[in-house]
């Protein structure tokens, strides 16, 4: 079998269909944004358009400018109306409401492993350690790791990952997520504090993911 050198004309026909390919890649350009109110946002990306704003990156981190911030021809760039903003907002409302009902819930969750903790103190010291020494074995047996990220974006079911006879706590996040970085640490001290409690975590990734739509994720953290 010969092999022929391709000619000069295959190879520019080549290159102009890989020039092609590249222009159609969506580059995120840097640039800047002016408020209403004077306040400027240099050198930033968009990374996300949401209903009622734009999630700017810049080197300093991540923040998001609302459309009723912006000029109007910002406003019509990104395409804003104002009847889809206010539904959007109020299902962020609704969402941040449902996540500071999960953070009291958890504060109260403390609150009693700590109270089991000081009563438990006042038991005679023999039978405390026997007792307790029994039921944290039995409890870490069956709980298998205290923490676990057990899907990143994936579908996953959840009940194959529970501890049987311990409390599990499944913690949707994502590590773009500020409110989720700083819940985290908490999340984790207590699971690794108490041999009854196992930390159960999903990393969402970004709202596209399969497990994202699978448990209709629409805002996190989400902790259950």
């Amino acid at each position: 079998m010969s092999y022929r050198a391709p000619s000069f004309a295959a190879l520019s026909k080549i290159k102009i269909v890989a020039l092609l390919i590249l222009s159609l890649v969506p580059v995120a350009l840097a640039e800047d944004f002016k408020a209403i109110d004077g306040k400027e946002y240099k050198n930033v990306t968009v990374s996300r358009v949401e209903p009622d704003g734009i999630v700017l990156i810049s080197s300093s981190g991540i923040s998001k400018v609302y459309f009723t911030e912006l000029p109007k021809e910002v406003r019509e760039r990104f395409h804003y109306n104002p009847m889809k903003a206010a539904a959007y907002s109020a299902q962020v409302t609704a969402g941040q409401a449902a996540y500071e009902k999960q953070q009291e819930q958890l504060r109260r969750k403390v609150a009693e492993q700590n109270n089991k903790y000081w009563i438990g103190q006042g038991q005679p010291q023999n039978q405390k350690e026997k007792v307790g020494t029994s039921a944290a074995t039995a409890a870490v047996a069956d709980r298998g790791q205290s923490v676990e990220v057990i899907s990143h974006g994936a579908s996953v079911d959840i009940s194959k990952h529970l501890a049987p006879g311990n409390v599990t706590i499944v913690d949707f996040y994502a590590d773009w997520c500020g409110p989720c970085r700083q819940l985290s640490p908490t999340l984790e001290q207590m699971a690794s504090a108490d041999p009854q409690i196992a930390l159960r975590k999903i990393d969402i990734v970004n709202w596209n993911t399969a497990v994202a739509k699978q448990y209709n994720i629409q805002s996190i953290p989400q902790v259950n």
